[in-house]
């Protein structure tokens, strides 16, 4: 059997080697440190102080009354009992602050990590869209899930988003104008830049910012408010993208994106039926469309100035014209 070998335990500043001198240099704070890391047990041991080790055995560390355990076992309780409150008062003090800092400590950890899925997560959808660029159905639904959970991320990457989307998988900007919140975005740029005051319709931000009546009415009529936007003179780069990038060779899209060209003689032909959600890419002069009107409803009439360069949504699509070379281009969302 290994010889026990004694230590001196320090308490109050001093290394003592009895329960004497444990009890002469007593100091609440550092017996009960010595208690929950062990140390005390041990000390005791090679003591051969067995009546307290077997008591100290008997105490959880969670107790309430840790502190006057210890004190009775040491037959210590006789301390002034403010100056022990006090004493008490700073031990929960401190293990509150540590606890605190090893719970900060985990957030922080567990922030960066959540953080770094999240971000991971996201780049995976974008990548999957790109893989997946003609897959209409995946794309829809990849889009969803950017809605619904990496918005925030979206508009970070905007410009980078449009640019990467338009040379590798145009179809999810085609597919985004179908959609409620990415939709918004794309229009509300195209929207700016065709206005041309670029002082208006454009903030965020920390700083409050007055926004006038008459812009608080186009973004309402728009269904944006304030907080969804950037300054102008931090996104004109990205406005002028979405702009220009919103122009498609629609021929290179293959059979998602329809048309149809010609004379219907003057009467209004469905091209696709009511309960379908259509988007209108672009329409010619001479030619006009409308949703499936309801019983009792006419049509519309949209022509090329409601149509071109709005992306409106249908339901349903009607078209007419007497124009042999009259066309319109639309997708079925």
């Amino acid at each position: 059997m290994a010889k026990k070998i004694k230590f001196n335990l320090h308490v109050n500043g001093v290394g003592v080697s009895s329960l004497e001198g444990l009890q002469d240099n007593f100091n609440i704070e550092d017996i009960m440190e010595h208690f929950k890391s062990g140390l005390l047990m041990r000390w005791l041991d090679v003591q051969g102080l067995e009546t307290e080790l077997k008591e100290l055995k008997k105490l959880d560390q969670n107790s309430d009354n840790l502190a006057q355990s210890i004190l009775k076992i040491f037959d210590m309780d006789h301390l002034d009992k403010n100056d022990l409150k006090i004493t008490l008062a700073d031990i929960n003090y401190k293990e509150y602050k540590e606890n605190l800092l090893k719970t900060n400590e985990n957030l922080e950890k567990n922030a960066k990590s959540f953080l770094r899925e999240y971000h991971d997560k996201f780049r995976n959808i974008i990548w999957d869209i790109i893989k997946n660029s003609e897959n209409v159905e995946k794309i829809k639904s990849n889009l969803k899930i950017i809605e619904n959970d990496y918005f925030d991320l979206f508009l970070l990457q905007f410009q980078t988003l449009v640019s990467v989307f338009k040379t590798n998988a145009p179809l999810a900007l085609i597919f985004g104008l179908g959609t409620e919140k990415i939709r918004k975005m794309l229009l509300a740029y195209i929207n700016i830049e065709e206005a041309g005051d670029h002082n208006k319709y454009c903030y965020i931000g920390d700083e409050e910012i007055d926004v006038d009546d008459e812009t608080k009415e186009y973004l309402k009529s728009i269904n944006l408010k304030p907080i969804d936007y950037l300054s102008y003179r931090y996104f004109e780069a990205i406005s002028k993208v979405v702009y220009d990038k919103m122009i498609f060779d629609y021929g290179e899209l293959g059979d998602v994106i329809k048309s149809f060209e010609g004379s219907t003689d003057g009467l209004w032909r469905d091209l696709v039926a009511r309960n379908k959600r259509v988007l209108v890419l672009g329409i010619s002069s001479s030619a006009k469309a409308s949703r499936i009107p309801k019983d009792g409803e006419t049509n519309e009439a949209l022509g090329e100035e409601e149509i071109n360069g709005q992306f409106i949504i249908l339901n349903g699509l009607n078209f007419q014209s007497s124009n042999n070379n009259a066309y319109i281009v639309y997708v079925e969302l």
